[in-house]
């Protein structure tokens, strides 16, 4: 990296000081969720770390049960599940770098009977049709991604990315392709976005002042119905403030 110093140098992010400003992205590495997989996990990122990410961002980890992208159980819902995991993020901090337990409910995107979604808009790519979330259920979620968010910080992890892009269940209530909902979760943008940015908020005061929030989005949604440009500028300025 020395061809390139300001890549090479710390930046600093809220009360956070990263050794340089590489960050990798998110991943599914097939060991999510199976057996021996933290281990496979701990030793993968161990060597990413090594090598020089100063930011490690894991594969998704569902904040419920019906968030799980497939049938074996991928969750951060549980003590147990905070101690399991507490070796991949004592793996990378012992070779000098951060990471963030990425928090993903795949919405209409699980392959799963039980999926739910913000409307029963069915989804070309999944043959399990999901029901519309009932108003308590929402605010049951975003009590969901709060309690993994503090559980992640309890494992060790720096802090949390939020899955808000890639069409899974918080782009699923941004965008009129697959929100159709007529009370208070759908309608206008700012209706819309109201469960998402719901869930930024309650994930913020989760982590406290120390642990490092991340949000991914979509720059394009690239489909009917989706978000145009002036409309992702408008969320992800709604995210930041």
């Amino acid at each position: 990296m020395t061809a390139f110093p300001l890549l090479s140098s710390p930046l600093t992010v809220g009360p956070v000081t990263l050794k340089n400003r590489v960050v990798m992205g998110s991943m599914h590495t097939g060991h999510e969720g199976h057996p021996g997989g933290f281990e496979k996990l701990a030793a993968f990122y161990r060597a990413r770390a090594r090598g020089g990410a100063a930011l490690i961002v894991t594969g998704g980890w569902s904040p419920t049960t019906e968030g799980n992208l497939k049938d074996h159980r991928c969750e951060m819902t549980t003590e147990a599940d905070a101690a399991d995991h507490r070796i991949v993020p004592d793996a990378v901090h012992e070779e000098g770098g951060r990471i963030v337990l990425q928090l993903l409910h795949a919405g209409r995107y699980a392959y799963r009977k039980d999926a739910v979604a913000p409307s029963e808009v069915p989804c070309p790519i999944n043959p399990f049709p999901a029901r519309s979330m009932t108003a308590e259920e929402i605010e049951a979620t975003i009590e969901a991604f709060a309690a993994s968010a503090a559980l992640a910080r309890q494992a060790g992890y720096d802090g949390v990315e939020i899955m808000g892009s890639e069409g899974y269940l918080l782009t699923q209530f941004l965008c009129p392709r697959t929100n159709r909902r007529e009370d208070e979760w759908g309608g206008s943008l700012v209706a819309r976005m109201r469960f998402p940015l719901a869930v930024v908020t309650a994930v913020r005061a989760a982590l406290g002042p120390e642990g490092l929030l991340l949000y991914r989005i979509s720059a394009a949604d690239l489909v009917e119905g989706g978000l145009d440009a002036d409309e992702v500028v408008a969320v992800a300025k709604a995210v930041e403030e």
